[in-house]
């Protein structure tokens, strides 16, 4: 399902909405010809359409808890790592002259590329970036736990730097997580079967209620629409907050 990934969502939205849509007129179509062969006479109970809508939404709430579970971990991921650095920035305001303004500069470059990485698609030079600056960090955390008296201090300084450093590599992993394609296949296969029931169930009652059925479309599509904006941490309408990291940068100037 990399289509998905990639196409826009109101485009994948109104493909899902075509797709159901096709699906109750396949099945209304279907019963009125099997009913021209004597061979669909009445309907299914009712209770069988009732459970298969149901199972619907029990997989539509099963995905959508999924998505929502992954923007929440990467919302939590933002105000952790912003926590990191900040600690990092209280510890080396306590060091000697020079580690502490070149440490507190590199800490300010740090903030300001972590945020445009936030802000792009996490391209290859992105983490580049951020892999190149965390060696500069490190090599100037070195020079200060070496030429520093405190072991205290130093053992602190070390132990929040390499928390923030692991914080940035979850962030990365966290972005490149999406709901398994194949959750996402089954329940697009799911609605359409459930749509070609519910347009059979419609033609064995006589009447096609096209209205309502376009508008259930509509709804199941939205809702799909929202669950695939959850788990898209790039170019989603609903994006994860860095006002975490600003509120850091604001307090580093």
């Amino acid at each position: 399902m990399a289509w998905v990934e990639a196409a826009p969502l109101a485009l994948v939205g109104l493909l899902f909405m075509a797709t159901l849509a096709v699906g109750v007129e396949v099945g209304y179509r279907g019963q009125l010809w099997l009913s021209a062969r004597n061979q669909g006479k009445g309907a299914p109970p009712d209770h069988i359409l009732s459970a298969v809508l149901g199972l619907l939404a029990l997989l539509l709430g099963f995905t959508f808890s999924l998505s929502l579970n992954r923007f929440e971990g990467r919302r939590d991921l933002v105000v952790r790592e912003a926590n990191a650095i900040g600690t990092v920035w209280l510890r080396a305001n306590l060091l000697e002259e020079p580690e502490r303004q070149e440490l507190r500069e590199l800490l300010r470059r740090y903030v300001d590329i972590r945020l445009a990485w936030s802000d792009t698609d996490g391209a290859d030079n992105d983490i580049a970036a951020t892999s190149a600056l965390q060696g500069q960090l490190w090599a100037v955390t070195g020079r200060a736990v070496r030429s520093d008296s405190s072991p205290l201090l130093a053992r602190g300084l070390m132990d929040a730097m390499n928390d923030a450093f692991d914080l940035a590599g979850s962030r990365a992993a966290a972005r490149a997580a999406h709901i398994p394609g194949r959750v996402l296949g089954v329940l697009l296969l799911y609605a359409a079967l459930s749509m070609i029931m519910l347009g059979y169930m419609l033609a064995a009652g006589g009447r096609p209620h096209r209205l309502a059925t376009t508008l259930l479309a509509a709804l199941l599509s939205l809702a799909v629409v929202v669950i695939l904006d959850l788990d898209r941490p790039r170019d989603g309408a609903i994006q994860v907050s860095q006002q975490p990291l600003l509120d850091l940068k604001s307090e580093m100037r």
